[in-house]
């Protein structure tokens, strides 16, 4: 017998060969298992899964449209099926079936992965699974059931799978739609979809609650100001925020089924809304007469598509509806162009806005429908769209209110003038005709009286004493006559301004009034000549008299205190009475209070009348002077 002589290190070498030869033969064994697997279907694609960190995305797969919708699993295995076009099938809106199908190779170890469609709007997906172990079959018909239909219960579309390590797995998808036919279709671990999901879920989060916002914000306003163009802007977001939710699946689990295509309907109302605030906002009834009344046909056209949901049929009044959102694209922009060029520049805001929404909702139904490639930023392209033309049109909403406050406050101006300049003009006509009057009152019957007085006592020379006595008694009473009809001129136009000035006539008016009246009184009155002008000094000398002729008339006052001070840029009047008192707010009739504040007012003063402890009442008059 040969004996065996050992050598240092050939066990492991040997070892570490079997385990090579091992790997090398699985590897093969692997290879040869695709080659025989897609041997029969060469143009589905091939996605191999190295790592559970990643996630991978299915794309350019075998794509087959069964026209009638009736074929099965077995049948469709033979059908002819060629490499999608697109990089994510998109078939726009269509009645056909779509198979999809691709190979899976698992090199990671792990059997518990999950494939996501990523396009919750579906009418129903069918999942088959196939690889060594034979067929498996899972369904989903996704707008007529709720959660509880779904293997795993969130908005998008998610099916747990079992990939044996070291195998190929075939996938077949059959998708059908109301609306747009699109197949996003992912691959990974749980763990990672939800990693990624909810990122997209913060930003509709963030999209949603700023519609909810703006919603209830602009149903304040509306209610504030009765204006309706906040209530169509309310009911526009309100809408375009439900439509949201729908497409992305966040409402099937309240609403699982109806007889109507939600998102057609949803769609619909905005749009409609969307016309309404348009004509609202840009005035075009008063500046657009020609656009405001395509308004009945435009809301006429967009009833059609609920019409048609009536009727039963979704996918033609998704069809239908498709075609007339265009035609609102051009209403939006052709209305907005024609109110910038009419020169109501709010309507830049508005134009800004909606043209932004109308390129972002190209890209997006350019994407659903496979006229445009995929990429990120769809995702979020309509949510961004919306929410940037949200902000916008809040933005020309604020700047239309801005605009309506200005005009508002600019016809309240003008119309403030207007009333000065027509009590000015009423207060010059009064006081020339009390001139005239005066004049007459001195001029032609003073003269009068004058004469017949100086007639009556003539006859004071007569021999009869009844004569005489008659003539002294009528010469009297003409007297008393013509010094009351001196008053009365004198009130009526003040001579002593011309002669003595506003600081003299202010204190002889004062002292006349209440020495008349038996009112004790205090003067104080600082020279205040040619501090205002002529007319000016008018109207001030008037505000006095009415004061104090109230005071003589109606406060029952035993003392009064008239002070007239001259500050460096103002005159303060004040005039204080221990009678019975007056607040006014009072309703009193006459025009003696309004006169005083008509007269302040055009002389762009203020006037407080207060309470006077303990009894009594306060009036003061400020009046700026210029210098």
């Amino acid at each position: 017998m040969g004996s065996t002589t050992y050598i240092p290190g050939t066990v492991s070498a040997i070892a570490l060969r079997d385990h090579m030869l091992s790997a090398y033969t699985r590897h093969i064994t692997l290879l040869i298992l695709m080659i025989v697997f897609i041997s029969a279907h060469t143009c589905g694609q091939v996605l191999t899964l190295h790592n559970t960190d990643s996630i991978y995305t299915v794309t350019y797969p075998a794509l087959f449209r069964d026209a009638g919708g009736n074929m099965n699993i077995t049948a469709v295995q033979s059908a002819p099926f060629a490499p999608s076009r697109q990089a994510v099938v998109a078939l726009g809106v269509t009645t056909d079936a779509a198979w999809v199908y691709f190979d899976v190779v698992n090199q990671t170890g792990r059997d518990n992965w999950c494939v996501e469609v990523a396009a919750p709007v579906l009418h129903t997906v069918d999942v088959y699974i196939k690889d060594i172990t034979g067929a498996r079959h899972m369904q989903v018909a996704v707008d007529d059931h709720g959660f509880a239909a779904r293997p795993v219960k969130v908005n998008d579309l998610i099916f747990p799978l079992h990939l044996a390590p070291d195998t190929v797995t075939r996938i077949y998808l059959r998708v059908t739609s109301h609306n747009t036919l699109r197949i996003p279709v992912r691959i990974a671990t749980m763990e990672r979809l939800y990693e990624t999901n909810h990122r997209i879920d913060f930003g509709n989060g963030f999209y949603f609650g700023l519609m909810v916002t703006l919603t209830v914000y602009n149903l304040f306003v509306f209610l504030l100001l009765k204006d309706l163009t906040y209530l169509y802007y309310a009911g526009y977001i309100f809408f375009s925020a439900i439509l949201q939710l729908i497409w992305n699946g966040y409402l099937l689990d309240f609403f699982p089924g109806n007889p109507f295509n939600a998102v057609t309907l949803a769609c619909a109302v905005a749009m409609i809304f969307s016309v309404l605030f348009t004509n609202a906002f840009l005035q075009t009834a008063r500046d657009l007469p020609h656009i405001y009344r395509w308004q009945p046909w435009l809301i006429g056209l967009l009833c059609i598509p609920v019409l048609l949901l009536i009727r039963g049929g979704p996918t033609w009044s998704y069809r239908a509806f498709q075609c007339e959102m265009f035609g609102i694209f051009i209403f939006w922009l052709y209305a907005g162009i024609m109110s910038w060029r009419k020169g109501y520049h709010p309507a830049r805001y508005y134009l800004l806005a909606f043209a932004s929404l109308v390129v972002i909702s190209v890209i997006f139904n350019g994407r659903d429908n496979g006229w445009l490639p995929d990429h990120s930023f769809s995702v979020l392209a309509l949510q961004t769209g919306s929410c940037l033309e949200a902000l916008i049109l809040s933005f020309a909403l604020a700047v239309k209110l801005n605009r309506y406050k200005q005009e508002k406050e600019k016809t309240q101006a003008m119309a403030l003038a207007q009333a000065n300049t027509f009590s000015r003009d009423l207060i010059t006509m009064q006081e020339m005709e009390r001139k005239r009057v005066a004049s007459e009152l001195h001029d032609s019957v003073g003269q009068q009286l004058i004469l017949l007085k100086n007639r009556t006592l003539s006859l004071r020379g007569h021999a009869d004493e009844p004569v005489q006595r008659l003539s002294h008694d009528l010469g009297q009473d003409i007297g008393d006559v013509l010094q009351e009809i001196r008053d009365i001129s004198y009130s009526l136009r003040p001579y002593q301004m011309d002669m003595l000035g506003l600081t003299e006539s202010v204190k002889s008016l004062a002292a006349d009034m209440m020495e008349a009246a038996g009112i004790d009184c205090t003067i104080v009155v600082d020279n205040i000549d040619q501090v205002l002008g002529r007319e000016h000094e008018m109207n001030l000398y008037r505000i006095v008299q009415e004061v104090l002729n109230n005071i003589v008339k109606h406060a029952g006052a035993s003392l009064a205190v008239i002070s007239v001070r001259q500050e460096p840029d103002q005159l303060e009047i004040i005039i204080r009475d221990n009678g019975k008192g007056f607040s006014p707010d009072t309703k009193v009739k006459g025009l003696g209070l309004t006169s005083i504040r008509e007269r302040v007012a055009l002389l762009e003063g203020n006037l407080g009348i207060t309470p006077y402890l303990p009894s009594g009442t306060v009036v003061k008059i400020i009046i700026p002077v210029k210098p």
